[in-house]
């Protein structure tokens, strides 16, 4: 599992925008309000709001959310109670709603109820942690305010500033937006493997996570050829389960033919008509294990040999995909990107042949 930031540029505007929005805001009331106790809190929230707006949008969703968290500061006596119900109305405005989700967390694998279900979960997650992050930034802003330091300070730049502490510190809530779990299908594709898995099949399937654990460092998220070289190989391990259950078993084809042996003398030498034909009986009884078993043994070569060949067109097109950038900087820009739309087709084309390979026993 991996922790990936994403989308720098809104986070740095937001950040941006809640700092200097605080500054500015707390300045404003200072004079609209005087030396109220309330100006930092109230300049941080409008600046949060404006930070937030800039960097993903909704003004109106932003500027309804800090008016509502505004109230218990005015109802209720500056208190923890207070500071909590403010900040929880100022988290939904910042947390939820807006361009993308509440949280970064892309969980790759998993049934569509598995997914919902952590997606709900890391919402809940995020909302926590944004409530947390302006608990801790108001109580900054209001230790700023009555610092025994900060007392001489004029008093419109001393609610400015507190409110700015305000606004800087508030843009750890919004940090649940950009963080990222990804969990690697792959991975878990590969863990999730039968311990009973034929050696040479499971070394197959090493290489071929071997070739994805290159592909998703050299090619960027969202790149066609990632999610290509991806799918291939979880069409790998998928083929990979399905063989390991099925297996020859009971008697090796060694000692068949050694009892078909024994039976055919044993039918030569019978007179009577019933004890043939139940000689005969178990000796067509074992012929069919036979077969069965040459039938899986074949099964298992054409499983191997298709693996062989999909794993070898993944790694031509990795090869490919990863020297396209320069290639593109060449003369040959064009050319390389016919040949791996191509070199996609074959990869196309043998995945699905190893998708349609019939493992099972052959009927009676």
């Amino acid at each position: 599992m991996d922790i990936r930031f994403g989308d720098h540029a809104s986070f740095h505007r937001a950040a941006a925008g809640m700092a200097l929005g605080s500054l500015l805001a707390g300045i404003a009331f200072h004079f609209v309000t005087g030396a109220s106790n309330l100006v930092p809190l109230l300049g941080g929230l409008v600046g949060i709001a404006a930070g937030t707006s800039w960097g993903y949008g909704r003004v109106s969703w932003r500027a309804i959310a800090a008016a509502v968290a505004t109230i218990p500061l005015f109802a209720m006596a500056l208190q923890w109670p207070a500071l909590a119900l403010s900040a929880a109305a100022i988290s939904l405005g910042i947390a939820l709603g807006g361009k993308g989700s509440a949280t970064g967390l892309r969980p790759e694998v998993g049934t569509d109820d598995a997914v919902g279900a952590r997606s709900r979960a890391a919402t809940a997650v995020a909302v926590a942690v944004s409530i947390g992050a302006l608990l801790l930034a108001m109580w900054c802003s209001l230790r700023v305010d009555t610092a025994r330091q900060t007392q001489g300070w004029p008093g419109w730049w001393l609610h400015g500033v507190a409110a700015a502490a305000m606004g800087i510190v508030a843009a750890l809530a919004v940090l649940p937006r950009h963080l990222a779990l990804v969990t690697d299908p792959v991975q878990a594709a590969l863990k999730g493997l039968p311990a009973a898995l034929d050696p040479e099949v499971r070394q197959l399937c090493e290489r071929s996570a071997e070739l994805w654990s290159s592909a998703k460092e050299r090619l960027t998220d969202g790149d066609s050829g990632r999610d290509l070289v991806r799918d291939g190989v979880l069409k790998t391990l998928e083929v990979a389960v399905k063989s390991a259950g099925v297996k020859p078993v009971g008697p090796s084809n060694e000692e068949l033919t050694a009892r078909m042996a024994d039976l055919d003398q044993r039918i030569a030498a019978a007179t009577d008509a019933e004890v043939k034909s139940q000689y005969t009986s178990a000796r067509t009884a074992l012929e069919d294990q036979r077969r069965y078993r040459e039938h899986i043994a074949n099964g298992r070569e054409r499983l191997v040999a298709r693996m062989h060949n999909h794993i070898a067109a993944l790694e031509k097109f990795q090869l490919a995909a990863t020297g396209l950038v320069a290639a593109r900087a060449a003369t040959s820009g064009a050319t390389a990107v016919q040949q791996l739309a191509e070199l996609s087709s074959d990869v196309e084309a043998s995945g699905e042949a190893l998708a349609e390979i019939e493992l099972d026993e052959p009927a009676a």
